[in-house]
């Protein structure tokens, strides 16, 4: 009997501490039961690394430089172990994401050097306080730019004023493009940006990857 008693015993503090357990990382998480969230503002998502409770206003979050929809305004994804969240909404259903809205101030002589990425089209729209250009490239021709300074034959896209309000969608198959922003005077400027990209993977590839 007392054998079995202490048997009892054991197991019974294992259970609770199991439970205790499970308790204290369901509200480390705010989670409280299945499929719900302790502040009625989160809303629970999921993937393959456990439950997260997100703000129901949407956050975006990257993992590996993926994008991967769990619930309505939001996407969930982590990248090296840090969870970072930027503005976002959707445009006919695809994840639109602010990726650069700091004011920035150029230099004498200086320019601003952007990557375009893959799988996405891009707004670049953007006050600045002197005329501008904003000129998108194909990796060659940037080398080119640099080398000779001149922008002839060296852009696959140019637009020029102090108000830029352009998309390109040539990215959308293609990593092979990269952007500049510099004054037409080569003086100091102050640019106002909000930059955002569009999640809209092409099938094939585009552009100056398509040849």
């Amino acid at each position: 009997m007392k054998r079995r008693s202490v048997m009892t015993n054991v197991l019974v503090a294992v259970l609770l501490i199991i439970i205790l357990a499970a308790i204290f990382y369901a509200f480390k998480t705010h989670i409280v039961l299945f499929n719900s969230c302790y502040f009625s503002n989160e809303t629970l998502a999921v993937n393959g690394s456990g439950p997260f409770c997100l703000p129901n206003n949407g956050v975006n979050i990257i993992i590996n430089s993926s994008i991967l929809s769990y619930y309505p305004n939001s996407t969930l994804a982590i990248h090296n172990q840090n969870v970072s969240a930027l503005p976002f909404s959707f445009l006919n259903g695809k994840p639109l994401i602010t990726i650069w809205n700091e004011p920035t101030s150029l230099s004498l002589d200086s320019y601003s050097f952007l990557t375009i990425p893959d799988t996405f089209k891009v707004h670049m729209d953007y006050n600045a306080s002197v005329t501008t250009y904003f000129a998108v490239m194909t990796n060659q021709q940037y080398v080119n730019w640099v080398n000779t300074k001149t922008l002839k034959n060296n852009y696959v896209s140019l637009q020029t004023g102090k108000n830029i309000s352009f998309w390109f969608n040539e990215s959308t198959g293609c990593a092979g493009y990269v952007a500049i922003i510099e004054s037409v005077s080569g003086s100091t400027v102050t640019i106002s940006p909000d930059e955002k990209i569009l999640y809209d993977p092409a099938s094939s590839p585009t552009g100056a990857c398509a040849g």
